[in-house]
């Protein structure tokens, strides 16, 4: 990796923490007789990192790591398949996909014992394990569908998405919490494997009743065989119309339905002698969303290209706790942590509302540029009843990108390129610092969730590259400069021990990675 090879050559990214990975991808296309193709795709990947505080002789701040554990993470994925097309007349068309998938996600943490020695240097003492969890995740996937003409008005869309799901899903902890009766014994949290399977048939109608007007209607159902929720209707509308002059209109809607990462199903809690429980969320029922939206777009002056939106997001059948609190399900995806959840009921709910506005130039004269705008709100409601900013709640968010090139000879090109980020701030709440220094880690006041805000986000990334275009191939030699300018960008709070400065408070910043050049080399062919 890039990250590796800044390390060899003593490049300081914030962390001694190199993360080791290597990914790969393959498509075949054949195409065979009677208007039919064939193809076979593959892709795969690995990562390593190993967070090792122990090796510290002296106090350090890193970027990514506690300062009280080594960690040690892994995963692991991959996927392959085989497409299969058919084109049996001028107006039908068949598609079919057969896929099989796996991930493994692995992470082993030990705390850190250590004195400093006559030296001032660290000394450890021991390292005692304390967390050891392994996630792993299948899936055989079958798709369908078929495009068929009915007339010069009418066409229709029938198909079907199939996937076998097989999940293993092993992790045990060591109670570090002091004040537990169950001070330093292990527990385990999840504990389950199995398969089930999630189905979803749908069926799209385009009616075009003349060249302005085109009408899209739409049905789509979903089935988890897991605990047999049904989403059995979920219609979905749109409606787009040309004003002319290079004008269209357009206004959607549409009943969705989301599956809950798998995991959150199978959490387990202790009973009051430590034992492990049976999973208590095994009935989470799908989280629905009603959407409305509508939108204006024009292309003008050859090469320019405007759109503006507008939308609207009712969310509902939010997985919430049962006892009355802040948590809710719908904050999940923003971080890299997992989610330990109580007993959910899916009573909770959200909104999400804003306005976008993008103006593009097209390559054209070897230049383009986009900028784009958001102005919205993300709210939702836990079952304490408050409603609250979302984890996604940004509020604002604007990007300024653009590339020229160079024309240097025949067969060589140079370009330069940028792209400048602006947005809000994450969402926060008040630390209880007593519970943070009992458990060791960032404890939010659950009242306060998500009432105060970070600094807003900003960052500008440089791109430089140099290309040769041969007859059969093209070569780019490029470097991406990320976070060009070092801007410190808060990400969230972390607790940090303090034993080697008593006046510091355990309660510390968390930035987001700060200046990064990326080398490429690329080959097409």
């Amino acid at each position: 990796s890039t990250l590796q090879l800044f390390d060899l050559l003593g490049i300081d990214i914030g962390t001694n923490s190199v993360p080791k990975y290597q990914d790969g991808f393959l498509r075949l296309n054949f195409p065979l007789k009677k208007n039919s193709t064939l193809s076979l795709f593959g892709m795969g990947g690995l990562s390593d990192v190993d967070i090792l505080i122990s090796n510290q002789k002296k106090p350090e701040i890193d970027l990514y790591a506690q300062s009280d554990r080594d960690q040690y993470f892994n995963s692991r994925m991959g996927i392959a398949g085989v497409a299969y097309a058919k084109t049996f007349s001028a107006n039908t068309y068949m598609k079919s996909t057969l896929a099989i998938q796996g991930n493994q996600v692995t992470s082993n943490h030990e705390l850190l014992y250590r004195h400093i020695g006559a030296d001032e240097n660290y000394v450890v003492d021991s390292l005692q394990p304390i967390l050891d969890y392994t996630f792993r995740e299948g899936k055989i996937s079958a798709a369908w569908s078929i495009n068929h003409k009915l007339s010069s008005k009418w066409l229709i869309k029938a198909g079907f998405n199939a996937d076998a799901l097989m999940y293993s899903y092993l992790d045990s902890s060591l109670n570090i919490d002091s004040t537990s009766s169950f001070y330093y014994q292990w527990y385990s949290r999840w504990n389950s494997a199995g398969t089930t399977s999630l189905l979803q048939p749908y069926v799209q109608l385009k009616y075009k009743p003349n060249d302005r007007l085109t009408l899209n209607f739409g049905a789509h159902a979903q089935y988890f065989g897991l605990n047999n929720s049904l989403s059995p209707f979920e219609p979905r509308i749109g409606i787009q119309y040309d004003l002319g002059n290079n004008q269209l209109i357009a206004l959607g809607t549409g009943l969705h339905s989301q599956q809950q990462n798998m995991y959150l199903y199978f959490y387990r809690l202790q009973d009051s002698l430590n034992h492990q429980l049976p999973p208590h969320n095994l009935n989470m029922d799908f989280t629905k969303s009603l959407h409305l939206v509508t939108s204006y777009s024009k292309l003008f002056a050859q090469h320019f290209y405007l759109k503006a939106e507008l939308y609207y997001q009712h969310l509902f059948n939010v997985p919430v706790t049962k006892v009355p609190s802040s948590f809710s399900l719908i904050n999940t995806g923003v971080g890299f942590s997992r989610f330990f959840p109580e007993t959910l009921v899916n009573e909770g709910t959200g909104t999400n509302y804003g306005a976008e506005i993008t103006l593009q130039r097209f390559f054209y004269k070897q230049y383009f540029f986009m900028i784009t705008g958001s102005l919205f709100n993300s709210r939702y409601k836990g079952s304490d009843g408050v409603w609250r900013n979302s984890d996604f709640n940004a509020q604002y968010v604007m990007n300024v990108l653009g590339t020229k090139e160079w024309t240097i000879s025949k067969k060589h090109t140079f370009g330069l390129g940028g792209k400048i980020t602006y947005e809000g701030g994450h969402w926060y709440g008040l630390v209880d610092t007593v519970l943070s220094e009992i458990q060791k880690e960032i404890i939010y006041d659950d009242g306060s969730r998500n009432s105060l805000q970070f600094a807003p986000y900003f960052r500008l990334d440089v791109k430089i590259n140099f290309k040769i275009n041969a007859k059969k191939v093209a070569h780019e030699i490029g470097l991406d400069v990320v976070n060009v300018l070092d801007t410190k960008n808060i990400l969230s709070l972390t607790y940090i021990p303090n034993d080697d400065d008593p006046s510091r408070s355990v309660i510390q910043k968390n930035y987001q990675l700060g200046r990064l050049p990326i080398f490429y080399y690329r080959i097409d062919f």
